[in-house]
């Protein structure tokens, strides 16, 4: 039995790949190569119906072989590594954010530096100007 479940890990794992992929493409291009919002639709949840469908077999299997821990140990795995991507897609977009608010206030001062310096040598210009005059 062991070797059954064992035996097809590959072919699982190509899987959820694909159910992941279709997922991620369906978000990608929207227009890609659909005539209409509910053409794309209809072809989104189908596809993920019939993923979705498969991956219910797949279940039923494991359970079937007498590996439902395996299944369910399967499951917590997916999502806790749904969560930590999610996490660190969050943070990175933080950092991201941080990062361009950190350059525009950098450039902001710089201008701000080099107009204060403008503004300095048109005095210190005017003022060496006023005393050649006197």
């Amino acid at each position: 039995m062991g070797k059954d479940i064992q035996g097809i890990t590959g072919d699982v794992m190509k899987f959820f790949d694909a159910k992941d992929k279709v997922a991620k493409e369906a978000v990608k291009d929207p227009k890609k190569k659909y005539s209409s919002d509910t053409s794309q639709a209809m072809s989104t949840v189908m596809q993920l119906h019939e993923l979705n469908r498969a991956e219910e077999e797949l279940k039923w299997h494991f359970i079937n072989q007498g590996h439902s821990q395996l299944w369910n140990q399967i499951l917590l795995e997916r999502n806790a590594i749904v969560q930590r991507r999610r996490t660190q897609e969050i943070l990175d977009a933080t950092a991201a954010k941080n990062r361009k608010k950190e350059i525009d206030e950098a450039i902001t001062m710089g201008l701000c530096i080099l107009v204060a310096a403008a503004i300095f040598m048109l005095v210190a210009w005017g003022v060496i100007a006023m005393k050649g005059k006197f």
